[in-house]
């Protein structure tokens, strides 16, 4: 009877100790898996600490970023008004130099046509010229250009170059010119002083002050010169009053109205 109760004490002592070991391994594993979560959910919490500080740098950037571009976008809209402003204005004075263009041009025209004009008829005029004045625009003639050289040869100088001769011509048609030189009259040489009255006249004598006589411009040949001994004491006085060296006084020479 003993021996069973002893038997028995044993297997409730070892159901007990069973029942113990089982509590507490359940316990263990509770614990367990209890510091699992915590590990776990201070994991999760760090990192979504840090996302969080992440996002919030990234969003002071992503702030001043946008208003960066906001600033930069202002100011290129400034700068592309202003380009159109400038655009609009640069086409109004491209079409207002275009304009200008057309009526340089068009005077450049109506100019060029008057020079030419002008040099035909120095050309044609040339050819009675004395020898006196000739010489004085000789330079100037050789720049009157040819059919050739009229397309490289500037307006500006070829007007210039017309003004100059024209210069010279009323020059020498507002006063009396004296030259001295050869002069063929008759199949004789002389060296003459001749007294031009512009271009409508002039009177020749010699160094003797018997060879005399007078010219006017001839369309054909120059200057048509006519010996004519009865004039020339009065051409050697002409040219002394000239020369300064008699006084001034009135003196009866031949002459007429000669259209060349």
């Amino acid at each position: 009877m003993l021996g069973l109760h002893t038997k028995t004490f044993k297997c409730l002592a070892a159901a007990a100790t069973l029942s113990i070991s089982a509590t507490y391994s359940v316990s263990a594993d509770v614990v367990k898996d209890t510091q699992n979560v915590l590990s776990e959910w201070i994991s999760l919490e760090k990192q979504i600490s840090e996302e969080k500080f992440a996002w919030v740098e990234q969003k002071e950037v992503i702030e001043n970023s946008i208003e960066f571009m906001e600033t930069e976008i202002a100011s290129l809209k400034d700068i592309i008004k202003t380009a159109e402003e400038t655009a609009s204005a640069g086409e109004k004075k491209r079409a207002e130099l275009d304009e200008k263009k057309e009526d340089l041009d068009e005077a450049t025209q109506v100019m060029t046509a008057a020079v030419e004009t002008y040099e035909k008829q120095i050309k044609q005029l040339s050819l009675t010229w004395p020898h006196a004045f000739r010489k004085s625009v000789e330079t100037f003639l050789k720049r009157i250009p040819n059919e050739e050289q009229k397309e490289t040869t500037p307006i500006t100088i070829r007007l210039q170059n017309v003004v100059a001769i024209m210069s010279q011509f009323e020059k020498f048609q507002s006063v009396v010119t004296k030259d001295t030189g050869i002069q063929e009259v008759g199949g004789e040489s002389r060296e003459v002083t001749t007294l031009y009255f512009g271009f409508a006249y002039a009177y020749f004598v010699d160094g003797t002050g018997e060879y005399a006589g007078y010219g006017y411009p001839s369309s054909s040949k120059g200057w048509d010169w006519t010996p004519d001994a009865t004039i020339a004491e009065k051409v050697s006085q002409l040219v002394a009053i000239y020369d300064r060296t008699v006084d001034a006084s009135f003196l009866g020479m031949p002459a007429k109205i000669v259209t060349p």
